[in-house]
């Protein structure tokens, strides 16, 4: 059943807009303000409530999220490792951790852990004799990569696949992601992009805002909305997408690689895809769209320079405001009539 819901934005007034949250008896009064506003070096604190609402939560027990950032062990991905452990990953954040400490403090005592975003850099590592997608009893993850090499930064998760891009990877990362998730209590899984620069601050308080912890996460799927027409399907964009440990338990388990590849594009799409995985779900499925907040930058950043530079001088004027939905790509004719619905015009940055 692929029922889908989206939160819509009331854009009135120019860039002024409202969100309403209560009940019919008690409502909450409306609340304006400039997306501008919203601008991370215009907020006073990143923990401040975006629009003074009341974060999601179950009591005391926060949000936990896992995030996978795509890489190999070819050497220009060994640097990009590096320039992201320098910018995003290096910041005095307790809240975020490699997920060897996550783990360590969970270990010890979960109701003292301080870790909520547990990272790690996913490689596959399988040789030639492994498919690219796991689906048989061997294990999921290895120690080390194909020539023995070791993560002296023990930050890395090797997977026991061949290396692919389209082809299995991300399924295989959220079995894995699944696996800990359940073991070591993660509400989400977060699959990354290496040349995604990422803002913790907006991440973090993303999860605070929007984000519900266990037994409050089911069947949440969201990124940046895109679709694709061959699939009439909607998808998260692969620069940065989550899901729910029960989805990722749901796409990497219950789902065969078999299953997968049945229901993959004829050209493979690792992120159409992936929401087709999703969407296929027989329960509904409720949709996070982050297209008009985004909380990371992706083009132009494959470069180090251009990715340091970024990190240096443009992160403050962050979340990035883009279409609700890119309606060209999925209607031929709208895109030919240069049709746009609920589009906010923002500078470029």
């Amino acid at each position: 059943m692929s029922v889908l819901l989206l939160v819509g934005l009331a854009m009135m007034g120019g860039f002024d807009f409202a969100v309403r949250r209560g009940s019919a008896d008690k409502p909450v009064p409306m609340i304006s303000s400039s997306l501008t506003d919203r601008h991370l070096n215009n907020m006073q604190g990143h923990l401040k409530a975006y629009q003074n609402e009341t974060p999601l939560g179950n009591g005391n027990e926060k949000t936990s999220v896992l995030l996978g950032i795509f890489s190999s062990n070819i050497k220009k991905y060994k640097l990009k490792r590096k320039f992201i452990r320098d910018t995003y990953l290096g910041i005095d954040e307790p809240r975020l951790c490699k997920l060897s400490e996550y783990i360590r403090q969970m270990e010890a005592n979960p109701q003292t852990a301080v870790c909520q975003v547990p990272y790690t850099f996913i490689i596959a590592a399988g040789g030639s004799d492994r498919p690219f997608d796991h689906d048989d009893s061997e294990p999921l993850t290895v120690p080390t990569y194909i020539d023995g090499t070791v993560d002296p930064e023990d930050d890395c998760t090797f997977l026991n696949i061949r290396e692919n891009m389209e082809d299995g990877k991300s399924a295989t990362f959220f079995k894995f992601g699944a696996a800990i998730g359940i073991q070591h209590s993660i509400d989400y899984i977060v699959k990354l992009d290496d040349d995604t620069l990422l803002s913790p601050e907006l991440l973090l308080q993303f999860i605070e805002d929007d984000l519900p912890p266990a037994p409050y996460n089911w069947r949440i799927y969201g990124g940046r909305g895109w679709m694709t027409r061959s699939k009439s399907n909607l998808y998260a964009a692969g620069q940065f997408y989550f899901m729910s440990t029960d989805l990722a338990h749901y796409v990497g388990n219950v789902l065969t690689a078999a299953d997968r590849k049945a229901m993959t594009h004829s050209r493979k799409t690792e992120d159409a895809d992936m929401g087709v995985f999703v969407f296929s779900h027989p329960r509904p499925i409720k949709f996070i769209n982050m297209g008009m907040l985004q909380i990371w930058r992706h083009h132009g950043m494959k470069k180090e320079e251009a990715f340091r530079k970024a990190w240096e001088t443009r992160m403050s004027v962050m979340p990035i405001y883009e279409n609700i939905l890119p309606w060209s790509n999925f209607c031929i004719k709208w895109g030919a009539n240069t049709v746009y619905l609920l589009t906010i015009e923002l500078p470029t940055y």
